[in-house]
């Protein structure tokens, strides 16, 4: 049996529950395969997953935690990651960024284990503090999809210029009006 590194990522914010429903059972799935797994070293799913994993006895040798040059040169947070026996890889120089660090969670795994909020369940989360964006785990399955866009909505390929024109404003007038 050939094992897979899943790369696991998702919100910042989740509940337990979202958590529960969404990632376990896919996780869950991953360990019996005996597949290793790449998490970020942030709070909400990566978090809650490098948790779970520990917990459910995964070999700390079949987790890495991507770190982008800021997250590794602080040194407490790099250590409490090396303390539970988890790898940690630095990504990137100094001028790497969060997506720049998920791009190479992207590269050095096989497949994803996430999921963001669709746009109704963000409204309803956030309330008047959403607002039209694509968040990074969204970014990471569109990378894994070889998409590099980071267009709110992509176009339709049946839509007109019009169409399009028209969707950018209604966007700009969302910022204009709420920020």
């Amino acid at each position: 049996m050939t094992t897979r590194t899943a790369f696991i990522s998702g919100p910042l914010d989740p509940s337990d529950a979202y958590f529960r429903l969404h990632y376990e059972p896919l996780i869950q799935t991953a360990i019996r395969a005996g597949d290793s797994f790449i998490v970020g070293p942030v709070a909400g799913v990566d978090a809650m997953a490098l948790s779970f994993l520990l917990r459910s006895g995964v070999q700390p040798q079949r987790i890495t935690v991507y770190m982008a040059h800021f997250e590794y040169y602080d040194e407490p947070r790099k250590l409490a990651f090396e303390t539970l026996g988890v790898n940690v890889r630095l990504v990137g120089p100094a001028t790497a960024t969060t997506r720049d660090r998920d791009a190479a969670m992207t590269a050095a795994s096989d497949y994803d284990i996430l999921r963001y909020r669709t746009e109704a369940e963000a409204k309803a989360e956030y309330g008047p503090r959403w607002y039209p964006r694509v968040s990074n785990t969204e970014m990471n399955e569109r990378r894994r999809r070889g998409i590099s866009s980071a267009a709110y909505t992509l176009p339709d390929v049946s839509e007109t210029n019009s169409h399009r024109s028209s969707r950018k404003l209604k966007i700009l007038e969302f910022f204009k009006f709420n920020y």
